[in-house]
């Protein structure tokens, strides 16, 4: 080998040498399965091509980001490193996650005791519910509330509402969890009030949130029969995480 040629040589062995990785050898994707995950610290074990792989790298995104054992995730291999990219979804499944929500204007009442409909139903949202088995529930209302001129006193006069779970999950309005939020007024007759209150929820596995398909439905109630109450501007927002 002449002198040029070897120069030729020597430089283009250091060019690949100071190179960024690249090419099959240096990056490479594939799909693996969580075997554990620590929400508090996020120390993990994933199946890679039938051998467990621990603690890899993980790819941040959203809130309270959580894996359970079982789901599928995308994993990126370069060089040494391992990262976890993210869950592999299908859709018609969790692929969608998306916050959900919707609004009830109609003025209407209930001198119900118990929680049910309204005449205009709702709201209510219908959301798909992963394997973290988690969600934030917002809902709000004003409550209006008219005393009975025939009545000199009443107390707590005013509602509530919740919120009932259907579909993969069996959660009654009642429940602690699904809110029950109070609207009331102490009151000597005959006067009215009007209220704006709202409630966050948080409901997982614990509360019997199962994954799948959720419908999420505002359920009201009235503190007494007599006078009842009147509800406004209903609102229910659902965000799973």
């Amino acid at each position: 080998m002449d002198a040029l040629a070897y120069a030729v040589a020597i430089a283009a062995a250091n060019a690949a040498a100071n190179a960024t990785p690249s090419g099959g050898a240096d990056l490479a994707h594939y799909t693996g399965r969580i075997l554990s995950w620590d929400e508090a610290t996020g120390l993990n074990s994933v199946e890679i091509n039938g051998s467990p792989v621990g603690n890899l790298r993980v790819l941040q995104s959203g809130i309270g980001l959580v894996y359970q054992p079982g789901d599928v995730v995308l994993v990126e291999k370069r060089m040494s490193q391992w990262y976890i990219l993210g869950k592999v979804a299908a859709p018609g499944a969790s692929a969608g996650n998306q916050i959900q929500s919707q609004t009830v204007a109609a003025n209407q009442s209930t001198t119900s005791t118990s929680y049910g409909d309204l005449a205009t139903y709702g709201p209510e949202v219908s959301v798909y519910i992963g394997s973290s088995r988690r969600c934030l529930i917002l809902f709000s209302a004003n409550v209006v509330s008219l005393t009975n001129a025939g009545t000199p006193t009443l107390i707590f006069v005013g509602g509530t509402a919740a919120v009932q779970v259907s579909g993969a999950s069996t959660i009654a309005p009642n429940s602690p969890y699904c809110g029950g939020q109070v609207w009331y007024a102490t009151a000597s007759a005959p006067v009215g009030f009007q209220m704006v209150s709202s409630q966050l929820a948080l409901l997982t596995a614990a509360n019997g949130l199962n994954q799948g398909m959720n419908t999420f439905t505002l359920k009201y109630r009235a503190i007494a029969t007599n006078p009842g109450a009147n509800f406004i501007d209903r609102n229910i927002t659902v965000i799973p995480f």
